[in-house]
């Protein structure tokens, strides 16, 4: 038995290395990254990201409150509602993951997308209108429009040039320039002795907001009971003639006016034509306008 003894503790100590782990062959999977990113805005809806993120990343993500995700070093994101909102940034190396956070505040909801009547009235950039120069490009009638109580003739423009250089420039943004060109046709209600053209300065105290300014518009879609519907935005914004109103004539500047869209078109030149209408409870004013580019 003595002889035995030997062999069974070499035969012992071998198994015994046998089941050690063997980590003598395992690699380190090394350090954490450290997670990190700056934010820049491109515009008041878009927010470049870039990765500073260290400890040799091989994969980047983003992760945005409103459900944006991305991927990569750097990614461009468009936020379209007004808000603040938190950006997380995920990095991955082989040592595992990390994580940074931020908030980032949007303070403007996007522009509705470039399409039907916004493309129409703005071209996706800007487009001028003035009153067309045609007859009945200014109209007057009652309610349902079975008659004219007044319309202007052929000669709208040498009749009443200071109107009919008047320029709307529909931005695709949602503003609208308002430019008189200097003058403006001006009633006895505004203070003159006579209906006539006359230079935008006497215009005074509050009617000045009907002068040349900016101001901001909106497009109604139809609904069952009214057509496309254009609103005028701002205080003294409006479209041809500026005391026709809803509801009534006014002989100050109001902070906004909806008009119904009847009618729109585009000719073989690319001209391009809308017809509006006001009711003002006496009876309907109608303005055709016409595109310049």
């Amino acid at each position: 038995m003595k002889f035995f003894a030997p062999l069974i503790a070499a035969a012992s100590l071998l198994a015994a290395v046998a089941c050690e782990p063997y980590e003598a062959k395992k690699s380190e999977l090394g350090d954490l990254p450290t997670a990190s990113f700056t934010m820049t805005m491109v515009d008041s809806n878009t927010v470049q990201l870039t990765s500073t993120a260290t400890g040799d990343p091989f994969m980047y993500n983003w992760e945005v409150s409103n459900g944006t995700v991305a991927e990569g070093a750097e990614a461009t994101i468009t936020i379209s509602r007004a808000g603040t909102y938190t950006v997380k940034h995920y990095v991955f190396n082989q040592g595992g993951m990390a994580v940074d956070s931020a908030q980032v505040v949007i303070t403007r909801d996007a522009a509705p997308p470039c399409t039907g009547l916004m493309e129409f009235m703005s071209g996706c950039t800007q487009r001028t209108w003035t009153l067309a120069p045609i007859a009945g490009s200014l109209w007057v009638g009652p309610v349902g429009g079975a008659q004219t109580w007044w319309a202007i003739g052929a000669s709208a423009a040498s009749d009443r040039p200071c109107a009919y250089n008047d320029e709307w420039i529909f931005k695709a943004d949602g503003s609208v320039v308002y430019d008189t060109k200097g003058d403006i046709w001006a009633e006895t209600y505004m203070g003159v002795a006579a209906d006539g053209c006359h230079p935008e300065s006497v215009l005074q105290g509050a009617q000045t907001a009907w002068g040349s300014g900016t101001h901001a518009f909106s497009l109604i879609p139809a609904s069952a009971t009214a057509p496309d519907q254009l609103k005028m935005e701002g205080l003294g914004a409006f479209i041809g003639l500026p005391k026709a109103a809803n509801g009534g004539e006014v002989f100050a500047p109001i902070n906004s006016i909806t008009y119904d869209i009847l009618s729109t078109n585009e000719d073989a030149n690319g001209v391009r034509t809308m017809e509006i209408e006001v009711n003002w409870g006496g009876g309907l004013w109608r303005f055709t306008l016409q595109s310049v580019n």
